[in-house]
């Protein structure tokens, strides 16, 4: 009897439309809170993972976190509005007041997502901790764990000069 496996892909339509999607929910003209963001994309996130996370390339995925966290900070820094918002935004999340100057900054939104500064203030384990996840931190839950093999590769010596 011959028994087929479906295989799931990601194809480049998949890919270009989820970017479209992270493109238009992280969008900072939304007039929303950052809770009813954080929820729709959590929704959105997970039901998209739900069907492409079973595919069996998933390295286009996962490779598209970080530009998905540049999105979220990008994000983050048109809500802060103003330089005093910034300010105190950055402030907020811990940066000291030697590096808050960055919130004077002339360059654009898409440049300030990544600059070190703002990665500081809004890293990984924060954007996580708020529940702000990405393809990278679904696949490292889903990821089976790997038992450490505990046999020992050499046997042991007796150290020389023992009666």
């Amino acid at each position: 009897m011959l028994t087929a496996a479906l295989l799931i892909a990601t194809s480049t339509q998949a890919i270009a439309k989820f970017k479209d999607q992270v493109r238009a929910k992280w969008d900072a003209r939304q007039s929303v809170s950052s809770e009813q963001l954080r929820d729709q994309w959590s929704d959105y996130q997970r039901g998209w993972w739900a069907y492409y996370g079973r595919a069996e390339e998933q390295r286009n995925m996962v490779q598209l976190s970080g530009w998905i966290r540049r999105h979220m900070r990008k994000c983050f820094w048109q809500r802060w509005h103003s330089a005093s918002g910034r300010r105190a935004a950055l402030a907020r999340l811990g940066i000291p007041p030697s590096r808050i100057d960055v919130a004077h900054s002339s360059r654009g939104a898409w440049r300030m997502g990544r600059h070190p500064v703002m990665q500081e203030a809004l890293n990984n384990r924060t954007l996580k901790k708020h529940g702000l996840i990405t393809p990278a931190d679904l696949a490292s839950r889903d990821k089976p764990r790997k038992v450490a093999n505990r046999r020992m590769r050499k046997t042991a010596r007796p150290v020389v000069g023992e009666p």
